[in-house]
């Protein structure tokens, strides 16, 4: 990522809980709702690159080198302990709940020498099972599981899927006039989303056989494309069919600035509402319910809530 735009993030971070409190007076003034409040903000101490929360309470960060091993928390942030069972340097992070927790990192490491990989657990990040058959890089890796079985992954602009928890794994092709993939999302066994680096969203429900596109309004918010992190910049999650949401960290034009906006919508992507969620950037997890974003920046977290209307009233 370019020194320019990693600055711009440093200092949108840093001010943006005081930001929360002027949105009413917001240059982007097309955005119009801002139902998320702030639960959690604080800095941790181990390194991060990818922090996650499912709820107020349970949390995962995954960092660079041995230190960077798995870390989760049961209280909001308060207290974390290391998973020593975890590989090191890890990039990515999927909770699916308290106890299931995939994991993507370095295959292996000076700092560290457990295995490395992706990797999952199923009693919350304390102990692993195996490394999955696929070979992973130390880059950003948007990665979705339904379960402890079912899964895609993209690195190296590849898309594989999996369905007996990454033994075996198949290449999905990519649409032809995507970009670069910034968020996936597996909904159901052949159901799913991919979100490029410019707003376009690809549906399939074919397993990937074939897929329609849809457009994130960027441009009607002074944004030009998803930001450029070590690890995820943007979130998926459909519900079903009709009802998602999409969450962003968003580089803006010129002198704007750049923010976290959340897209949702309720006829399948072909009209969204916006909701500004933040000012500044971040790397970004979205729960799996939708409630609850992450937004990690050079060990600070940001855990914000929504409080909007439920989905079955939009």
């Amino acid at each position: 990522m370019c020194r320019t735009r990693y600055n711009r993030c440093i200092v949108g971070m840093s001010l943006m809980i005081l930001l929360f409190q002027f949105i009413a007076g917001c240059e982007q003034e097309e955005v119009m709702e801002n139902p998320w409040e702030v639960i959690i903000d604080t800095q941790v101490k181990q390194p991060v690159r990818m922090a996650a929360f499912l709820d107020e309470s349970f949390g995962i960060t995954g960092g660079f080198s041995g230190a960077g091993k798995t870390n989760r928390t049961l209280d909001g942030g308060k207290t974390w302990n290391i998973s020593e069972a975890s590989g090191g340097c890890l990039f990515g992070i999927e909770i699916i709940d308290s106890n299931t927790v995939w994991v993507a990192g370095k295959m292996s490491g000076m700092s560290f020498d457990t295995p490395g990989g992706l990797r999952l657990s199923k009693d919350g990040g304390l102990t692993f099972e195996e490394s999955a058959t696929i070979r992973t890089l130390p880059r950003e890796c948007p990665m979705s599981f339904m379960d402890e079985n079912s899964g895609w992954f993209y690195q190296n602009e590849k898309l594989r899927r999996t369905a007996d928890g990454g033994k075996n794994w198949k290449e999905t092709a990519l649409p032809v006039d995507a970009a670069i993939i910034k968020a996936v999302q597996l909904r159901t066994k052949t159901d799913g989303y991919l979100l490029d680096i410019t707003g376009n969203l690809f549906t399939t429900n074919d397993g990937g056989n074939t897929w329609s596109k849809t457009q994130l309004p960027l441009q009607k918010y002074h944004c030009l494309e998803i930001m450029e992190f070590e690890s995820v910049a943007a979130a998926i999650r459909f519900f079903d069919k009709n009802n998602g949401v999409v969450v962003a960290s968003l580089l803006a034009e010129g002198e704007r600035k750049d923010c976290v906006l959340a897209f949702r919508t309720k006829d399948g992507g072909q009209n969204w509402r916006s909701e500004l969620v933040s000012y500044g950037c971040g790397i970004i997890f979205l729960s799996p319910d939708g409630r609850y974003v992450t937004i990690q920046l050079m060990g600070k977290i940001a855990v914000l809530r929504y409080t909007g209307e439920e989905w079955t009233n939009l």
